[in-house]
């Protein structure tokens, strides 16, 4: 096995989380755990929270969120940040984090502050057909122009998992959706309404770097049922490859290349217009037809920060690390509801419990094969 470094750019750290309350759920448990193996790979020394943090050099921290602007103060320097000083990813402000940036604003809203204009004009052609409203009267007016085509989803741009979400298919569920997102304050935060597609398969497109070693993905999510019957987000399964994203095109068949390119082209206009920073990078994209029944190829949501599949990417970087010649491998995380979820014996648990929001709950990564 090749020696893993004991630093990042020379100078030995201590590994922190940063947006811990140090509660006990299992959103929380899971992101502690991932920290905890994200300190053993980089052999760095798990010091707890960032919020804690007392030590007089800077700490390689691993976020909950994206990070925006100076929120780590003193801990984390803007002006000499880059990957090797956290997992996850920076911007300037907390607007550019959310899905609020995939779309155009509505029409006749004036820009809030840091919109970034020159973003979502360059990824227009990447996105589905949709606009981003702040107000009642901006989302009412896209969508009444979005229905004229077909089916429009209604989404909070702080939603997460596939929840605070509704399609829409008439003037009455237009508003009545939008009444709603008003009454739980969704819509002065924002709301994203877009087109829906049918037949959707909806693909996992990321990098991650950690330490020296970087790998590129591409993968499908699952779905799996809460202890409340719901449809929920169930997982991930990845391709996982050493290297960039330029080197992503060598594992793919034809037929989802273009799912990779609008990706990589959205990341490439993050760096270029919100001077993104990021060690993790992950977009869902998805495949599907319009309303008129013209094939799609869109890219729905960008997450620059832990996320649902990162079990899977370090269970691939572990695997890289212990053989050297290891090109590529296929991961998975999962996600199972109910007291009968077992893991599988191979499988890295994450969390195995019984969540005080949503029951009984087992969150693991295996991997699948190596070659």
């Amino acid at each position: 096995m090749r020696k893993r470094k004991a630093s990042i750019g020379g100078t030995k750290r201590q590994l922190v989380t940063w947006g811990c309350q140090g509660d006990a759920s299992h959103d929380e448990a899971t992101h502690v755990e991932l920290a905890r193996r994200a300190a053993r790979f980089l052999r760095l020394e798990y010091a707890g929270r960032l919020e804690d943090f007392t030590g007089s050099e800077q700490p390689y921290c691993v976020p909950r969120d994206t990070i925006c602007g100076n929120e780590c103060g003193r801990h984390l320097d803007v002006a000499k940040l880059d990957e090797n000083c956290f997992l996850g990813g920076w911007v300037p402000q907390p607007l550019l984090a959310t899905k609020a940036i995939v779309h155009r604003l509505a029409p006749g809203e004036a820009p809030p502050a840091h919109w970034p204009d020159g973003f979502t004009r360059q990824a227009r052609n990447l996105v589905l057909l949709g606009f981003t409203a702040f107000t009642r009267e901006g989302a009412v007016r896209s969508g009444r122009r979005l229905l004229e085509d077909g089916p429009v989803r209604i989404k909070a741009v702080g939603a997460s998992g596939g929840t605070q979400q509704r399609v829409v298919r008439n003037l009455q569920e237009l508003s009545e959706a939008i009444d709603g997102f008003d009454r739980d304050g969704s819509l002065q935060a924002g709301l994203v309404l877009e087109e829906n597609l049918s037949k959707v398969c909806t693909y996992s497109v990321g990098r991650i770097r950690l330490g020296d070693t970087s790998a590129v993905y591409i993968g499908t999510q699952d779905l799996t049922q809460n202890n409340e019957g719901k449809t929920v987000y169930g997982g991930s399964t990845l391709q996982i490859m050493r290297g960039d994203f330029t080197d992503l095109g060598e594992v793919l068949p034809p037929a989802i290349d273009a799912v990779c390119r609008q990706a990589i082209t959205f990341d490439r206009l993050a760096e270029e217009h919100l001077k993104l920073v990021a060690s993790r990078r992950n977009y869902d994209v998805a495949t599907g037809y319009d309303a008129a029944g013209r094939p799609r190829v869109a890219v729905l949501e960008q997450s620059w920060r832990i996320g649902g599949a990162t079990s899977a990417e370090l269970v691939a970087l572990e695997a890289f690390e212990r053989d050297p010649t290891l090109r590529q491998v296929r991961a998975s995380s999962v996600e199972r509801y109910g007291e009968g979820a077992v893991p599988p014996t191979s499988a890295t648990i994450y969390f195995q419990g019984n969540d005080s929001t949503v029951g009984p709950l087992l969150k693991y990564a295996i991997l699948q094969d190596e070659r």
